[in-house]
């Protein structure tokens, strides 16, 4: 024989509050794990990606140094416009291990920092360094047209590297953005339904215990008053809860 559910007036008490319990837990948990991801994404961007195109442009102005201070030494042969030259290797390499230290698992951006250096140092090797040589400190020469257009030709295949790398950091911004609006949009979505919830759990509770509890209670709370008027006809039907259906057996 199947036994049917006979909740008492506590029972319906607790189910309502295991039910709206229920809607706050499973919200609270969804918004968890969107704030954890919009922080990770928040830090990525401050954290990783800021730095990288700090460190790109850092890498550039190295790179433009050395272009400058090799043509200043060139043309003027005076060893203080080497200083820049030196200077930019070292800063070069500083922006350099940066941005290896935040690509993480990016290719891209380390593809594209590996072709840098492979140029700047193929300019270095065929261009800047013979020139360097060639030039007598103190004697001022000009320099040949192959020699200049050998330089200004690698140099401009650095510029374009230049720019595929800040395109590719500005694709990694883009796309890190995106995810973050997207985050931010389901988190206003979560709390919304979260509050939504709540307001419709309250109202599907009071009309659970209305139905449940509160009509029961009335009308047995009406037949006694009518027996204790004077109409001994009246018949008490129990209904609603277990505990109220026994006091209505009872009375």
């Amino acid at each position: 024989m199947k036994v049917k559910w006979q909740p008492t007036v506590q029972g319906w008490q607790n189910l309502v509050l295991a039910v709206m319990g229920a809607v706050v837990l499973a919200g609270a948990s969804a918004g968890a794990v969107l704030l954890n991801r919009n922080d990770a994404v928040s830090n990525e961007i401050t954290g990783e990606i800021g730095p990288m195109r700090i460190a790109a442009y850092r890498l550039q102005a190295a790179l433009r140094d050395q272009e400058t201070s090799v043509r200043g030494y060139a043309i003027s042969a005076d060893p203080q416009f080497l200083e820049p030259y030196v200077a930019g290797q070292k800063a070069e390499a500083s922006a350099a291990q940066v941005i290896r230290d935040h690509a993480g698992d990016r290719t891209k951006v380390l593809d594209d920092l590996d072709t840098i250096e492979r140029t700047a140092a193929a300019w270095r090797s065929d261009y800047a360094e013979p020139l360097i040589a060639d030039v007598k400190p103190g004697v001022p020469a000009v320099i040949d047209g192959e020699t200049a257009e050998r330089g200004k030709t690698l140099f401009d295949s650095l510029r374009q590297d230049f720019d595929t790398q800040l395109q590719h950091l500005q694709q990694e911004r883009d796309t890190a953005d995106a995810e973050l609006e997207t985050m931010q949009t389901w988190r206003d979505a979560v709390l919304t339904a979260i509050a939504v919830a709540l307001v419709v759990a309250a109202i599907l509770s009071a009309l659970v215990i209305r139905t449940a509890v509160t009509r029961p209670l009335a009308a047995l709370a009406a037949s006694c008053r009518r027996i204790t008027e004077g109409d001994f006809s009246e018949r008490i039907v129990p209904q609603g809860p277990k505990d109220i259906r026994a006091i209505a057996a009872d009375v």
